[in-house]
């Protein structure tokens, strides 16, 4: 990490599917060393690669970061949000789709339902947490502005803000690109469902 930072962590504690992947791979790009997804921290609160890392990002983050706070003090946060109907349509396809590609353990279920109230889609349940949790954080931060900047994925990434919020030099980086979402092939529903049942 540079030596003209002054703070401790950087912590990304927007929700998934609001840009936490693409903002890793700027913070990467801005010479921070940074993890996105730590399946240690979910399942046994192994807090390793945070030690060992500048940058955090996506699950189980939000969950934590009052905890973070507390754990690694004078740290700043990042908190990506962005339209709330594309965000559940997003969460739709995670749901469906993107917990088989990526084989998701039992702990991550666990994980969405202490963050969401439900490990299945429920855009009830998902719709209020997702109010909840930015009312939260940023009521946390009401009176530290200078440790949390906000941004709206919709708006795209200002890369100009972020370094001057993180304290680190300009410089250009990749653009930012939008991934295409795919349905989880056969052989991947296959492999999920055997995870499941060989876990029971």
């Amino acid at each position: 990490m540079h030596a003209t930072i002054k703070y401790n962590k950087v912590f990304c504690i927007g929700l998934s599917r609001t840009g936490t992947t693409s903002l890793h791979e700027l913070l990467q790009e801005l010479d921070l060393r940074s993890v996105h997804y730590i399946e240690p921290l979910i399942e046994g609160k192994d807090w390793t690669l945070v030690d060992h890392n500048d940058a955090i990002s996506d699950t189980p983050i939000p969950l934590l970061f009052k905890s973070c706070d507390q754990r690694y003090p004078h740290s700043k946060f990042i908190l990506t949000t962005r339209n709330k109907d594309a965000w559940l349509d997003s969460m739709k396809w995670l749901f469906r789709h993107g917990k088989v590609i990526w084989n998701w353990p039992r702990s991550v279920d666990q994980y969405h339902r202490e963050l969401y109230g439900t490990k299945n889609y429920d855009q009830k349940k998902l719709s209020r947490a997702f109010d909840e949790y930015h009312d939260k954080a940023r009521s946390y931060f009401k009176d530290r502005p200078e440790d949390l900047l906000e941004i709206n994925i919709d708006n795209g990434f200002e890369v100009k803000a972020i370094c001057d919020f993180l304290n680190v030099p300009l410089k250009k980086v990749t653009p930012i690109h939008i991934r295409d979402r795919r349905s989880a092939s056969f052989q991947e529903f296959i492999k999920y469902k055997l995870r499941w049942l060989l876990t029971r």
